[in-house]
């Protein structure tokens, strides 16, 4: 139990400011309190130092504007995706034949098919990390609790939302009604274990990524700075426009916002930004030098 302490007592100062974190350890180690004092004392520290946070408006802004909304979003998109693309992944996995590859018309839709399931997961891997970007930059601080609570908003909607309002929700793949590949959707791996899984892979694990980026955005140049606001605002935008689920919600019906001119296709493009933020930060760090270096 002293060894259970000790660990959340480490793991809950990884909360506090480096300085602080420090300064708390360093007091821990010369006053001698058993496993259990010294966590009740950390756990206090934690608490408040989260309250104060709460008093700014950012931390309320990253809560109300993306942890809630976006959060239905991404789940969503997510189980679209993982629906229409279970359905190929079925149709090629269940009845393959590598006689198939002789035929050309096959290798034609193969990679036709092919490379538009994987777009739509790299799209999904953008939407999430763009997410999680935004999220961790307006968080701050207060990034734990709102990133719990963002994955929790993942959990609870994935679980009775995203299958009853897939069908309303035009995201990437209109599956429409599941019940017209029921033969899909009988296999419990795809109907159950797909879905959590294109979600764990393609939505949890890149928006963390992307809050471990967003809290580094206050280090970058104020040009920097605002160049990666505008593109995470748009990608968001790319996420909300083309769907009218939310109208839903209230049994209204709105027309959709044309999603088909120059500016949604730019739109579209923009998305993919977090590919090319990644890319520069591997090949050429120097553009994100730090505004006080």
């Amino acid at each position: 139990m002293t060894r259970i302490c000790w660990w959340l007592v480490d793991r809950l100062s990884r909360l506090l400011e480096p300085d602080e974190r420090e300064a708390v350890r360093g007091d821990l180690a010369e006053s001698g309190e058993t496993g259990g004092q010294a966590l009740r004392g950390v756990l206090g520290l934690v608490v408040r130092r989260q309250a104060a946070l709460w008093k700014h408006w950012r931390p309320w802004l990253a809560l109300i504007g993306v942890v809630i909304p976006v959060g239905m979003l991404l789940t969503i998109a997510s189980r679209a995706t993982a629906n229409g693309s279970a359905i190929y992944i079925w149709l090629y996995a269940n009845n393959w034949d590598w006689s198939f590859l002789e035929n050309a018309g096959f290798r034609h839709d193969l990679a036709h098919f092919s490379a538009g399931v994987c777009m739509s997961y790299v799209t999904l891997m953008c939407w999430s990390w763009t997410s999680g970007f935004v999220l961790g930059s307006l968080s701050r601080g207060a990034i734990p609790v709102n990133g719990a609570l963002f994955y929790l908003v993942l959990l609870l909607a994935e679980l009775p939302g995203a299958p009853r309002y897939i069908g309303h929700s035009p995201l990437l793949y209109r599956t429409g009604d599941v019940d017209v590949h029921s033969v899909v959707f009988a296999l419990a791996f795809y109907r159950v274990m797909f879905p959590l899984i294109v979600q764990a892979v393609l939505v949890l694990l890149p928006s963390l990524w992307g809050m471990r980026q967003g809290l580094r955005l206050v280090t970058f140049r104020p040009l920097l700075q605002t160049t990666l606001w505008i593109a995470a605002l748009a990608t968001l935008a790319a996420i909300a426009i083309p769907s009218h689920v939310w109208w839903r919600f209230n049994h209204l019906y709105l027309p959709l916002v044309a999603w088909d001119g120059w500016q949604a296709r730019l739109l579209r493009l923009v998305v993919y930004w977090p590919i090319a933020y990644m890319a520069a930060q591997w090949g050429g760090p120097i553009a994100f030098q730090e505004k006080n270096t």
